[in-house]
């Protein structure tokens, strides 16, 4: 196998479809969306750039071929008598460079490994979005965003009640300090995942939405508290739409605006089911 890839001819093919493979790899997963279950849609064309270089890179690699008879006869011994001191001469330049730059951009199986390994996993595994299992070592916002600009409140604010999703409304709660008594009565109308733990009563659940600043490593999870006799009907990670109302309400000790429902209605998953900021 290291004979092999040796080869100059067979490593530059090798480097040319790896190239090639991970371009089509994030080109399948760009033209499907699901690209955007692990990065932020802000990021497609970054991506796009991504793949058109990694094409351009693949198809600079050509294939080695035979030195032209008349360059091979320029340093054939037989035609060049100097060869004896240039062949010395050329012995010691490379002793004395060849450490210094032999084998500084040869390709190794460990190489290949590490290029493969995410392509072979991302074939493997099916791409999902985030969901409740992923919640446990995430903070959970139910009043704000806990850093809300005052940009992202105004636009929040100036949105109708109706066109909420949950990150509008954890930034106007944000921009009030009494959101539990200052939005009582205003209509909500929201999709998200079922979620819940202990903090829960037994007729309340969380209507879920990850937040996708950058990437899926640094998301966050907004949700509004949801209260229905059903909450212990609904399993979870539940795709439903909550039409209702919000009212004060408790979760744990906490005071916060709560949705009290009036519908509750499964849904699949959106297309595109994190938030961006």
């Amino acid at each position: 196998m290291a004979q092999l890839l040796s080869s100059p001819r067979f490593e530059n093919a090798l480097k040319a479809l790896l190239l090639l493979a991970l371009a089509l790899f994030l080109y399948t997963r760009l033209a499907s969306g699901t690209l955007f279950f692990y990065i932020n849609q802000r990021f497609m064309a970054y991506t796009m750039i991504a793949i058109v270089g990694l094409v351009f890179v693949a198809l600079s690699y050509r294939p080695a071929g035979r030195r032209p008879a008349s360059r091979a006869r320029e340093h054939d011994p037989e035609h060049d008598p100097g060869h004896e001191h240039t062949h010395a001469h050329s012995h010691e330049h490379d002793h004395e460079h060849g450490h210094e730059h032999g084998h500084n951009h040869r390709l190794t199986w460990t190489g290949v490994a590490l290029v493969l390994l995410p392509i072979v996993l991302g074939v493997v595994v099916p791409p999902q979005p985030l969901g409740a299992a992923a919640i446990g070592n995430r903070e959970v916002n139910v009043t704000s965003t806990g850093s809300a600009l005052p940009a992202a409140v105004r636009a929040a604010a100036a949105k109708d009640a109706a066109d909420k999703n949950q990150l509008d409304w954890l930034n106007t709660f944000a921009g009030s300090a009494h959101p539990a008594e200052d939005f009582a009565g205003q209509p909500v109308d929201v999709i998200g995942f079922v979620f819940r733990d202990e903090r829960f009563g037994a007729n309340q659940f969380m209507v879920t939405r990850f937040v996708v600043s950058c990437c899926v490593a640094d998301a966050n999870v907004a949700g509004m508290v949801v209260e229905t006799p059903d909450a212990a009907a609904l399993a979870a990670d539940q795709w439903v739409q909550v039409r209702g109302v919000l009212a004060p309400g408790q979760l744990g000790e906490r005071s916060l605006p709560v949705v009290v429902a009036a519908s509750i209605t499964p849904v699949d998953a959106p297309p595109q089911p994190y938030l961006y900021p």
